[in-house]
């Protein structure tokens, strides 16, 4: 039996509401979730396992896990989900490489890279890496990385339209994946980015059939990404559960599955 950890804030109940369609595919394979709301998921080590900062937080992760609220080297995978891991938080460092670039002569021909290399710090800052690179060192069990949902092209119409204008929306999503991928292999991670079947016409969003809420109240949020549903879970959940499985049966006899 794989057993699979899953850590994240609110952005990781779709994949929850779909376990029950997506279990049964993988009868090998056993997940555990610890949650808590928000920016709040700050954990620290201690005593070889990572503990929340407050009580609450524990507390929250106790309620979700059905554990004490720890968590610990015990699972065979793991995966960050949301916690802050952006692309609406890595796309505002857009406006100040771009003026970096302008300084050095460079902005007409700007490359995913230069914007990439701009988002770095944002990425690095998200609760997701901070786990994850806490993980790496309690662990060394493969660690999945799975960004917030792309938002709602609802929620940010003017922004759209004014990158849209500029031809700039495919160059920011290749950046975000690089960036995404580049800090993911530097931890010895891997980042899982959103499946292509949920990614909207505009390559920073998702697909309205996602949202949790309809589209006139996806639109009246305040947060910076929409919630997604259950049939979104779906896709992500799957497309993970299934990386997970091919890295173990790419180990031959090292697969947890088969032991």
């Amino acid at each position: 039996m794989t057993t699979v950890c899953l850590i994240g804030n609110s952005h990781v109940a779709n994949l929850k509401l779909a376990l029950p369609s997506v279990q049964p595919d993988f009868p090998d394979v056993r997940t555990i979730f610890f949650a808590s709301d928000g920016t709040t998921m700050e954990l620290d080590v201690v005593l070889g396992r990572l503990v929340a900062r407050t009580g609450y937080v524990r507390e929250r992760m106790a309620m979700t896990s059905g554990t004490m609220g720890d968590i610990e080297p015990i699972y065979d995978a793991y995966v960050p989900c949301g916690l802050t891991l952006s692309s609406v938080r890595a796309m505002r460092t857009y406006p100040a490489t771009m003026q970096a670039l302008r300084k050095a002569g460079r902005d007409k021909d700007a490359t995913a890279q230069d914007l990439a290399a701009g988002m770095a710090p944002q990425i690095l800052q998200s609760l997701a890496f901070d786990i994850a690179t806490k993980l790496r060192r309690l662990t060394d069990a493969p660690i999945f990385i799975v960004a917030t949902p792309l938002t709602a092209y609802e929620r940010h119409t003017a922004m759209w339209q004014r990158y849209e204008s500029k031809g700039v929306v495919e160059l920011l999503a290749a950046a975000f994946d690089l960036a995404c991928h580049s800090a993911a292999k530097d931890i010895g991670a891997v980042f899982v980015p959103q499946p292509f079947e949920t990614v909207g016409p505009n390559a920073l969003t998702t697909r309205p059939e996602f949202y949790r809420l309809s589209v006139e109240e996806t639109a009246a949020e305040r947060a910076n990404h929409a919630h997604m549903n259950a049939a979104f879970g779906a896709i992500v959940l799957r497309d993970v559960l299934r990386r997970i499985v091919a890295t173990f049966q790419a180990a031959g006899s090292g697969n947890p599955a088969s032991s």
